[in-house]
């Protein structure tokens, strides 16, 4: 992913790119020229949002969202793409997709057909973090388009990764940032739900984000009867898997340099305020909206944990989706894992600082890591 057009960021309005630049410390000095061309690209989407703010901004302020959204959760390289990927089969759940969050996150109500254009260019291909192959019309984490909306994404860390930490704590957690903030985060993350609802018919939609893992509290505020399926997995296999997919976001996307062993430690904090918040929030869902799903029983019994799903949650049409189901993981039967070795004094500081989730999800030491 070497063309600028193809950052995650050229699809960001222009305001909110100089504002990003202004809030997380500029940029470091080799990739000013990078810069310049995300700035550029973002400037060449300026009429197109326009347009589609002239025609749509009544229709997204006047939707009342009295649709209650399906949310995966679970930290990052837990297998909430894959339960997603297998939920997206079914063809009366709708979902963010790809062409939609990327470049064309600004524009694709107003302009589905450049949106989709600007996207072609770009799928299918490979995810970064495990190699399994992407449509344009795959579905997608609405993290993403956020960060080209508002400043107050956690994925702006990919971009600015010196600020990961305060990211998390300001744009996640919102602890040590003033209501105003949490005020323009639900502001813009309402207008986004909306937009996609809007372009899906008033279908359920059933959304993938595991930065909301620890968002719970903010997501039952604006929608009370919301759906929770919570992923969770083996802390070893997370850190290790998280590691490599963050090294390699941040030295495709970065426009600031991180060392290392900050990085890491990044992880290791972030891991553990994410799991306790959601431990602390989670006791707000109603028992009948939420589904806890231990990822190594998922697999290999995935039908039976998505009928449990429907069941639950009152959801039609799982008979006429099986078979389709049954297609996608038969597909994935010869994808080859990850695999990772952990040096010891790495594992003990993992099980020091994540001894909870340990006893809470009674994990032991993997022989082999893998994701």
């Amino acid at each position: 992913m070497s063309n600028t057009e193809e950052h995650p960021l050229a699809g960001s309005s222009f305001i909110n790119l100089m504002k990003l630049f202004f809030l997380h410390g500029g940029i470091d000095k080799e990739y000013l020229l990078k810069a310049l061309s995300i700035a550029m690209a973002s400037l060449s989407t300026i009429p197109f949002r326009i347009f589609e703010n002239v025609k749509f901004a009544k229709k997204i302020t006047e939707l009342e969202l009295d649709i209650s959204p399906i949310f995966i959760i679970g930290h990052p390289r837990s297998g909430t793409t894959y339960f997603h990927d297998l939920m997206s089969r079914d063809s009366q759940l709708e979902y963010l997709e790809n062409w939609q969050a990327m470049r064309g996150s600004e524009i694709f109500l107003g302009s589905p057909k450049l949106a989709k254009h600007w996207a072609d260019s770009n799928y299918p291909r490979k995810r970064i973090s495990d190699g399994v192959m992407m449509l344009a019309s795959s579905p997608a984490e609405e993290e993403f388009p956020l960060a080209n909306s508002s400043p107050y994404s956690f994925y702006t860390w990919f971009y600015f990764p010196k600020n990961m930490k305060k990211n998390f704590q300001e744009f996640v957690l919102f602890e040590n940032s003033n209501k105003q903030i949490k005020k323009e985060w639900q502001k813009a993350y309402i207008k986004l739900i909306k937009k996609i609802i809007l372009s899906k018919n008033g279908k359920i939609i059933i959304l993938k984000n595991p930065i909301n893992t620890a968002r719970v509290n903010i997501l039952l505020e604006i929608f009370p009867d919301a759906k929770f399926i919570y992923i969770y997995r083996n802390p070893y296999n997370i850190y290790a898997s998280t590691s490599q997919l963050y090294k390699k976001m941040v030295q495709l996307f970065g426009l600031q340099n991180i060392n290392e062993a900050e990085l890491e430690e990044n992880i290791i904090f972030i891991y553990k305020k994410m799991m306790q918040k959601y431990l602390l929030d989670k006791d707000f869902i109603p028992p009948e909206n939420l589904i806890e799903i231990k990822y190594e029983n998922f697999i290999g019994n995935e039908i039976e944990y998505l009928k449990r799903v429907y069941t639950q949650f009152n959801l039609s049409g799982f008979e006429q989706a099986e078979s389709e189901f049954n297609k996608h993981i038969k597909s994935q039967i010869n994808y080859q894992k990850n695999k990772y070795i952990l040096d010891e004094k790495t594992i003990k500081k993992i099980t020091e600082e994540w001894g909870f989730a340990f006893d809470k999800w009674q994990y032991d030491i993997p022989i082999e890591l893998t994701s």
